[in-house]
């Protein structure tokens, strides 16, 4: 769920679309973030995503700005609870609550949908919705030394990922930009859920218990979660 997806650049298997864009994307972030889950290497594309098998539905809900409706994220959960997607990743947020969001969220949830957000780039201050809600995981940042980054959020943290220098196929507005955040490290963690998704190391009924088998412990649970999530039991 982002900008879109331009399947061709990203070099991703797209099944269906929400938003009526096709594979439209002005901004760049979606098909950035879906390089990162999945991008398959390849001679005019050298960047490789986490898990190569995926197959996206694509629900553009961002448009060239970055910017979302609440309505349009809420009926593109809608829809994806229609398709029985297995995640959905959500690289981005908001400052405050909303309760039809979240009541979106728990449906899906309910359904066993795999809700991966973005703790935000709040500079430590809490985390965005909707990775603050509970049945929402919530993705931080760390660099290449497994140090936390500094622009990103504390308190409801539940795993770190890869966020900062990420390499992905860049386009449009993204095109120039060093590709730093929780946004990208959101998209790390789900392409390690996706790939233990499929390998049934776990399930959609438990992941909330065995993710944490998968995670090494780096810092303070504000700061870090429950560790850095990997694709080895216990690294």
């Amino acid at each position: 769920m982002d900008s879109g997806i331009q399947a061709e650049k990203a070099n991703v298997t797209v099944a269906e679309t929400f938003n009526g864009n096709g594979s439209n994307d002005s901004y760049g972030h979606g098909t950035a973030i879906a390089s990162i889950i999945g991008a398959k290497k390849s001679l005019l594309n050298p960047v490789e995503g986490v898990f190569k098998n995926v197959v996206f539905y694509d629900a553009n809900v961002l448009d060239e700005n970055g910017n979302a409706s609440i309505s349009d994220i809420v009926a593109a959960i809608d829809w994806a609870i229609k398709h029985e997607v297995d995640i959905i990743n959500m690289s981005f947020g908001i400052q405050k609550d909303d309760p039809a969001l979240h009541e979106a969220i728990k449906k899906g949830y309910e359904q066993n949908i795999i809700f991966v957000a973005a703790a935000g780039n709040n500079l430590g201050f809490e985390a965005d919705y909707p990775a603050r809600y509970h049945e929402v995981l919530s993705i931080s940042s760390i660099d290449k030394n497994l140090k936390r980054d500094p622009t990103a959020a504390k308190n409801k943290v539940d795993y770190v990922t890869p966020g900062i220098n990420v390499q992905a196929v860049k386009i449009n507005k993204m095109r120039d930009k060093s590709l730093d955040g929780t946004s990208y490290a959101t998209a790390y963690a789900t392409g390690i859920i996706a790939q233990l998704l499929s390998e049934q190391k776990i399930d959609r009924t438990s992941y909330f218990k065995h993710l944490k088998d998968y995670a090494k412990p780096l810092g303070k649970q504000s700061e870090y979660g429950n560790g850095l999530l990997t694709l080895k039991k216990g690294d």
